[in-house]
This record gives C-alpha cells, structure tokens and sequence, in this order.
C-alpha cells in the first residue's frame, strides 16, 4: 500500500526555499535538445492552454510510457499524457513554464521525474526543481490537486543513486499538503521486487513493465486531494 504524506499547504514557500538550490548549484531549465522533442509534443505544448485539460500526467519517460487505460483510472476525466522520454526535471519545468499560464481548469495533474537527473544533480537539486514543477502548476491552476510521486527504484544496482532516491524523496515528503499530496511509489515497487536478478514489474533497469504500472496505479488510487 502507498503512503500518503499530508502537512500544512502554508508552509510550502519556506519549503521551496529550503529545497531549491543557490543560483550557482541551479538545475538547468530549458529544452531537450537531443533527440529534439517530436512534432505532437511541440504541437501540445502550444495548444495547451487552448486545450485546457481537466487532468495531466507530466514528466519523463517513465509517464510517457503509462498504457492509457491505467492512466485513466486514478482520475474523473481523460488525462492528457504530457511525459518526454529522456526529460530531466529541469526540461519538465521548461515546458510547463511555456505551456502553462493562468486561469487553466486543470483539476487533476500527476507528476512523476526526476530518475534522468540523477547521474548528475545533487539530492537537493533534483528535488528543488521538482517543488518549482509543482509551484508553477499550483500557480496556473489553483484549484487543481497535484499528486506528486516519488523517484521510483533503480534496479541498475547503483548504491549512490539508490541514496540519493531516497534523500530525494525524504526532501518531498515535505511538500505535502492541502491540493498537493505525494505518494511514497517507491515502497511499494521495492518491496515487490528481489534484491537482486531480474523483477517482473520491470522492464529494464529503470523502466516498468506493464505489471509495473499495474502497482504502480494501485499505489496511486485516486487522484485526489
């Protein structure tokens, strides 16, 4: 079962202020270059605010790869998939902060990014970005209930990314609060899985399988705040 962490939505400006990183550590925002970002993604991103969604799944390849029919269930209307293979927290920030503008009637948003930073961002970095992701949306549309999961394990068998998934993930646990919950997602895939050898939940290292998204939608259940 997942665990849901809730604390006071007033406190989050202190929080960002204490998880994002000085100017000189900044995670990079700005575009994927390489491969460049397919003609629909680039055709969505300018479309968005004529679109309006009422639900959204952000981040990298890992919700890019959702089979829609459970993409669905954790949410009252048709989510509109806007993951980027290859997306690290900051390209995710970048397109939201072109895509996204006031007034939106999002009421649903999922994001999940953050495992391409790793092999070069700090714990703090990472998860600065991704409290700024989650602030940008909040700004644009108020209302919307933002669930937050956490970095998902590796089973690449890197000791110092398994520490700083889980230093990541402490940092966002505590962002939790009114309109924004995150949902421990890596519990429940580590312990379904065996230390060591292969795992049916995924597909390679870093991707799941589809049994994968299988618990991971159980983990979620509804998206709701």
């Amino acid at each position: 079962m997942s665990r849901i962490i809730k604390a006071g939505w007033a406190g989050v400006a202190a929080l960002l202020a204490f998880l994002v990183v000085p100017a000189h550590g900044e995670t990079p925002v700005g575009p994927r270059t390489q491969p460049p970002y397919p003609d629909w993604l680039t055709k969505r991103m300018e479309t968005l605010r004529h679109q309006d969604p009422k639900a959204m799944l952000l981040g990298d390849s890992l919700i890019a790869g959702w089979p829609p029919d459970l993409a669905r269930r954790p949410f009252d209307a048709e989510p509109m998939n806007f993951g980027a293979g290859g997306d690290t927290a900051g390209n995710l920030l970048w397109r939201v902060r072109q895509s996204f503008g006031p007034g939106m009637g999002l009421r649903s948003a999922l994001i999940l990014v953050g495992t391409n930073d790793l092999p070069n961002r700090s714990a703090a970095e990472i998860a600065g970005t991704i409290g700024t992701i989650t602030a940008e949306v909040k700004r644009s549309a108020p209302g919307a209930c933002v669930t937050l999961l956490t970095l998902l394990p590796r089973r690449d068998g890197n000791a110092a990314f398994a520490e700083r998934i889980a230093e990541v993930n402490q940092r966002l646990a505590a962002l939790a609060g009114p309109g924004l919950r995150v949902v421990d997602t890596n519990t429940p895939l580590r312990d379904a899985c065996p230390a060591e050898g292969a795992c049916p939940l995924y597909k390679d290292p870093v991707h799941l399988s589809s049994a994968g998204y299988e618990r991971l939608t159980a983990a979620i259940g509804k998206a709701s705040c």
